[in-house]
């Protein structure tokens, strides 16, 4: 036997059933066909070829109405969308690592927008306006003081000052000929 793509039995067991009467039921929930479709194709073939054509219709009705039928049917819908919801899943976690860090951000700033929307009823209110601002919704709401900056000076060796003064003056090899020159001055 072939293995199969999809899960042909619910993986909560359903007692009272035979095997062909699970198989009617699962054909009835992936094909999508008549009840008595599946009914006749799977259960009980034996009904076409004999007197009973008449009284189909009442077994289809009184099979369907069973519980333990009612409980597969429901059972295999649950599986089936528990595996394709898990397809999907592993079908996203694909991707390279910026694009599965994006995603995550999305459904971050998703969440924390979800729980801002019902913060009345949170029982940590705290806690929802932390998400918030780890999210990143609060950004633009506060006005933030800018703290005073401080300027350090250029240091001496790197003063234009200082520059323009060593390369604009004489260089005196004693301190007489500069007092000599302010006396001649006065």
């Amino acid at each position: 036997m072939a293995k199969s793509l999809i899960p042909l039995r619910p993986s909560a067991i359903v007692s009272g059933l035979t095997q062909d009467e699970q198989s009617a039921l699962t054909w009835f929930v992936i094909s999508g066909c008549s009840r008595k479709d599946a009914f006749v194709t799977f259960a009980r073939p034996d009904m076409l070829a004999s007197k009973a054509k008449a009284a189909i219709d009442e077994y289809v009705k009184q099979f369907f109405s069973r519980k333990e039928c009612i409980a597969y049917i429901d059972a295999y819908r649950q599986t089936l969308d528990n595996f394709l919801n898990q397809k999907k899943e592993d079908a996203k976690v694909s991707g390279s690592l910026e694009e599965r860090k994006a995603r995550a951000k999305t459904k971050l700033v998703e969440f924390a927008m979800s729980l801002a929307d019902n913060i009345e009823s949170a029982d940590d209110p705290e806690f929802v306006l932390k998400m918030a601002d780890k999210a990143g919704l609060l950004d633009g709401d506060e006005d933030v003081e800018e703290q005073p900056r401080r300027y350090l000076p250029v240091t001496c060796s790197e003063c234009a000052y200082r520059k323009f003064v060593e390369e604009n003056c004489e260089e005196v090899p004693d301190g007489t000929e500069v007092e000599e020159q302010s006396e001649k001055e006065e």
